[in-house]
């Protein structure tokens, strides 16, 4: 359009000095000039029109380099623009899946399945179920609603996004924001059951045959149904073993199991109060029918980094105790008050290798057996995603065994190195 409009004007011009040129050769041609005043007015029209075409030409380049110019302008402003959008980070949209990416800038799809003590549980179907330190966690996106519980807030339900320090939760037109470092937990919304719970079960077999023959059999069962500020455990321990005699008969020599269980309710991050706890244990081999602990207690997280964590928690309990059989004039069963204090340690030595360590002591009357006292510790070396290898030292120990009818007692101390495979769901 201005190119257009700049030729026009420069036409006009030309055709009005080549007019003049005309007219002043006219008017010197009534004069009658001579042959050299007409030479040198054909020359002057000459030179006339030869500066307004060279003004033209100029006109038209620089009109050219500046379209040009203009061109390359908008060229340069799309290439930077499509720099600027290719240099941002990638960051997926969680529809179907939750989405991690960790410090080294590795992308993870799956399912959380929570967070706790700086530990994020992590179900991917190509790795399966993963642990991972939180600290190496950069970004966090979940596709469900999640139950997130903030130090200092009643928990919060929202679809979770996290980005470096900063927590992001929306629920519908409601965003809310936090620092990072004031997040104590996290669990899907749960609208399955299943997403509350983790479980993990070990099974250990041994047989023998020939000049002797045996089979030992030691199975472990722990499972965790967990929210935003609660936590539900469940452990199981059973150990059964049979020797042949010279008959060859298989006589049992060992059968005892222990089942626990507690509820863990956090007030803080890392202070929680156990509103109740109980035990079942059942093992002949002692003298014990059965034996039932139900308590109430407090907890406090001393290290939470998470490669390593511990805890310690206690409290009073009422304890009922049925021996299989006792000496004349003694109480078959025995209930009474009791003090139960217990730690548990958890160690991630290497990315394959972890350190589990469990202890319970509990004081009673020397009726219902002086003080207990139960210790586990446990290396769970990775096969693969799902399967870890478990070896397993158990020391079961009780001060004041009962007597039994026949005048036996047993031995207060029970030691015992069991191995198994783990599945871990």
């Amino acid at each position: 359009m201005i190119q257009n409009i700049f030729l026009t004007i420069l036409g006009l011009l030309l055709f009005s000095t080549i007019a003049v040129a005309e007219e002043l050769a006219t008017n010197q041609s009534e004069a009658k000039p001579t042959a050299v005043e007409e030479a040198e007015i054909k020359q002057s029209a000459n030179e006339s029109t030869q500066t307004a075409e060279d003004e033209l030409s100029q006109l038209e380049q620089a009109v050219v380099e500046s379209s040009d110019d203009s061109t390359t302008a908008v060229d340069d402003e799309a290439k930077a623009a499509a720099d600027e959008a290719s240099s941002k980070p990638w960051l997926p949209a969680a529809k179907e899946f939750d989405w991690v990416q960790l410090t080294s800038g590795e992308w993870l799809k799956g399912e959380i399945k929570s967070m706790y003590n700086k530990s994020l549980e992590f179900d991917s179907d190509k790795l399966d179920l993963l642990e991972i330190d939180w600290e190496d966690v950069k970004y966090l996106k979940s596709y469900r609603s999640s139950n997130v519980n903030i130090e200092g807030r009643e928990p919060l339900t929202g679809s979770l996004q996290i980005s470096g320090d900063k927590v992001t939760i929306t629920d519908g037109e409601d965003v809310q924001e936090f620092a990072r470092h004031d997040l104590i937990s996290l669990t899907p919304a749960g609208d399955r059951e299943a997403d509350l719970w983790a479980l993990k079960f070990t099974l250990g077999v041994n047989l023998r045959s020939g000049n002797t023959d045996q089979l030992d059999y030691n199975a472990k069962f722990n499972a965790k149904r967990r929210t935003a500020r609660s936590r539900f455990i469940l452990d199981y321990i059973g150990n059964i073993s049979k020797t042949g005699d010279e008959a060859g008969n298989l006589i049992e020599t060992i059968n005892n199991h222990r089942l626990s269980a507690s509820t863990n309710k956090y007030a803080t991050r890392y202070f929680f109060y156990t509103p109740l706890f109980a035990e079942y244990y059942r093992d002949p081999f002692q003298n014990i029918d059965q034996r039932a602990t139900v308590g109430i207690g407090l907890g406090y997280t001393i290290l939470d980094t998470g490669r390593f964590e511990w805890n310690v928690n206690g409290g009073p309990a009422y304890v009922s105790t049925r021996y299989i059989s006792v000496l004349p004039g003694e109480e078959q069963k025995v209930d009474a008050g009791a003090l139960v204090f217990g730690t548990d340690f958890d160690a991630e030595l290497t990315s394959a290798l972890d350190f589990i360590f469990k202890y319970k002591i509990q004081a009673s009357k020397p009726e219902a057996g002086g003080y207990t006292h139960h210790i586990i510790a446990t290396f769970e070396n990775e096969i693969t995603g799902s399967l870890d290898f478990d070896v397993s030292l158990l020391w079961d120990r009780i001060s004041q065994p009962a007597t039994d009818s026949g005048g036996n007692t047993p031995e207060p101390d029970d030691y015992r190195l069991t191995v198994g495979v783990t599945y871990t769901y």
